[in-house]
């Protein structure tokens, strides 16, 4: 009896401190000032296109330890069209969300290094299969240490793949690419079979699992949005519309230097949510830059933006909260618009479960109908002064109703 007394009082103290977690400000809002960091972590290893052998190293940013378990984690991977770039360059983002409470960690993962070779669009998907596998191995090592000591408190049920441009896209091969994804494609089997089938061969602790519960795709893409099916991980993205690196929509990419056709953020959203999965998408609208929202660092408007709204997400995810918010018929706080008061423009974020936004004047007529899913923005500047009722819509049902004030 005192034993299972002790199980009780210890299970107790657990679930309490999940609660805790989720206060409404972690994993939305910077909470913590000071961040830890373990630098250049050994994951995996295993043999590049060059035929060279690699060591998989990371980078892991840590927030203090007074909550040290049950923590979400987020693996992250840099961009550079898979032949350039450094899991260093992802430390802004790794601090913005060890600030809020993840894990978050930087990967390696194996570049184009055979410039000898004729490049096309087959090794073109290798190359991208590869930094998927060396994704997946960086996934199972923490569920490894998970199992043992520990060293980072991580929940292993709340892990993110995440990653910008081609990073997200390996992020997104890693949530969303199964083995029966390639019926009819004997060349793309050939190619997953090489790298050491749908799990990979970046590592050999296969006992533990490399599923993730969600992806943050900074102007990422898939092969192929079809392969998404019900009950796989929630999604949430950003994008420029016209991007002309990765494509927005389903389109030929030749950042490789070879035509390759892809399905960008807007067709993974849509076929995301076709399939029941929650997903959120931040459009740049009229955007012709790749990852716009990034360039010109964490002191922007546009970078608070894609790190609150993942956030947000996130914090829905790892709470669950979005149900009772719906029966509720009300958003939880703050609100999705902002800035209030507005001049010219409202942004949106946090609007997953939003499908449509209707602005209300005080005559109770709609003067203005956005479509949340093709926008990450509302202009109002054909709106006379006074305030207005926001009216936001999900499936035909109103959920959520707020008040904005026009300057």
């Amino acid at each position: 009896m005192k034993l299972l007394l002790t199980c009780l009082l210890a299970t107790c103290s657990l679930i309490g401190a999940a609660q805790v977690h989720c206060d409404g400000n972690r994993y939305i809002e910077p909470v913590f000032a000071s961040i830890d960091s373990v630098i250049g972590v050994q994951f995996g290893s295993n043999t590049t296109v060059g035929g060279f052998q690699k060591n998989l190293l990371m980078d892991i940013y840590l927030p203090p330890s007074e909550f040290f378990f049950e923590r979400p984690l987020i693996v992250f991977a840099h961009g550079g069209s898979f032949m350039v770039g450094s899991r260093k360059e992802m430390r802004p983002l790794c601090i913005a969300f060890a600030e809020r409470g993840y894990v978050v960690a930087t990967i390696d993962y194996r570049l184009f290094d055979a410039f000898s070779l004729p490049l096309d669009s087959l090794l073109a998907f290798d190359v991208a299969v590869k930094a998927t596998m060396d994704m997946k191995a960086a996934v199972r090592w923490f569920r490894e240490n998970a199992a043992g000591n520990n060293d980072y408190g991580i929940d292993t049920h709340l892990i993110f793949a995440g990653g910008v441009s081609a990073g997200a896209i390996a992020a997104l091969h890693t949530g969303f690419l199964d083995a029966d994804d390639f019926t009819g494609h004997v060349a793309f089997d050939s190619i997953l079979q090489e790298n050491g089938g749908i799990h990979g061969n970046s590592s050999s602790n296969h006992q533990y699992s490399d599923a993730v519960k969600g992806v943050v795709n900074y102007s990422g893409a898939l092969k192929d949005a079809r392969w998404i099916d019900p009950g796989e991980p929630v999604v949430f993205s950003v994008h420029d519309e016209l991007d002309g690196v990765v494509p927005y929509n389903r389109d030929n990419s030749d950042a490789m230097g070879v035509p390759v056709e892809l399905w960008g953020s807007n067709e993974v959203n849509q076929k995301a949510r076709a399939a029941g999965i929650r997903s959120q998408l931040v459009t740049i609208a009229n955007s012709t830059q790749h990852v716009s929202y990034f360039l010109n660092g964490p002191a922007t408007e546009d970078f608070a933006l894609a790190i609150d709204s993942a956030g947000y997400f996130m914090e829905y995810a790892i709470c669950d909260r979005a149900l009772s918010a719906r029966r509720e018929h009300r958003l939880p706080k703050p609100s999705i618009l902002y800035p209030n008061p507005a001049d010219n423009t409202l942004r949106i974020r946090d609007a997953f479960d939003v499908d449509q936004i209707e602005i209300i004047d005080a005559t109770g007529r709609v003067v203005q109908t956005t479509s949340v899913m093709s926008s990450s923005s509302i202009d109002i500047s054909n709106l006379q002064r006074g305030i207005y009722t926001i009216r936001m819509i999900n499936t035909n049902a109103v959920i959520g109703i707020e008040q904005i004030v026009k300057q």
